[in-house]
C-alpha cells in the first residue's frame, strides 16, 4: 500500500488549499469593491490585475501528479495509478515532480489513442519501462467497494 505520508504531495495539498482560500477571498473583495465603489473604479481596475498575477502556484503537469497520487491513495492501490492523459508541456513536470515526491515507480494505465506520444515522452525524461502488469484498485461505484483489475505498463523513474 502506498503510504499516505508524503511530504512533498501533503505540501502540495496545503499551498493548493491556501491558494484556493485566497481566491475565494479574492472573489469576496471584487464583490465588496463593486457594491461600495461601483464597476468603473479605479479598485476595481486594480483587482483586475491583482487577481490576473495571482497565477496557480503549480504547473499542470504536477497538478496530475498530486491527483494521481491522492487518487491512488483513495483506490487502496500499492504503487501510484497514472490514468490520465498528460500532453506534452505537462510531462517533464510530472516527472519531476514523482521524483521530488520519492516515488520510485508509477503505472501507466491511460487508455486514449496518444497513449504511444507519453510512452515515448516518459521514456525522454529517462523513465525505464519495466513491463507489462496488472493491478487492483478499489472503485467505489454505486456505494459497493468492488477490486478491479487495471492493465498498465509499469515504469521505473530511475
Amino acid at each position: 500500500m502506498m503510504s499516505k505520508n508524503n511530504t512533498y504531495f501533503e505540501n502540495l495539498k496545503r499551498i493548493g488549499h491556501d491558494w484556493e482560500a485566497a481566491r475565494v477571498e479574492r472573489q469576496a473583495r471584487k464583490q465588496q469593491i463593486i457594491d461600495t465603489l461601483g464597476w468603473d473604479s479605479d479598485e476595481l481596475k486594480a483587482w483586475y490585475e491583482e487577481d490576473a498575477a495571482a497565477k496557480f502556484p503549480f504547473e499542470s503537469g504536477v497538478s496530475k501528479a498530486y491527483r494521481a497520487w491522492a487518487q491512488s491513495l483513495s483506490r487502496k492501490e500499492d504503487e501510484l495509478e497514472m490514468d490520465d492523459f498528460l500532453w506534452d508541456k505537462e510531462v517533464a513536470d510530472f516527472i519531476e515532480a514523482l521524483r521530488s515526491a520519492g516515488i520510485e515507480t508509477f503505472v501507466y494505465t491511460n487508455q486514449s489513442t496518444a497513449v504511444m506520444e507519453n510512452l515515448h515522452a516518459f521514456a525522454a525524461q529517462g523513465c525505464t519501462m519495466t513491463g507489462l502488469c496488472t493491478i487492483t484498485r478499489q472503485e467505489t461505484r454505486w456505494g459497493d467497494e468492488e477490486p478491479t483489475e487495471v492493465m498498465g505498463i509499469r515504469f521505473s523513474l530511475n
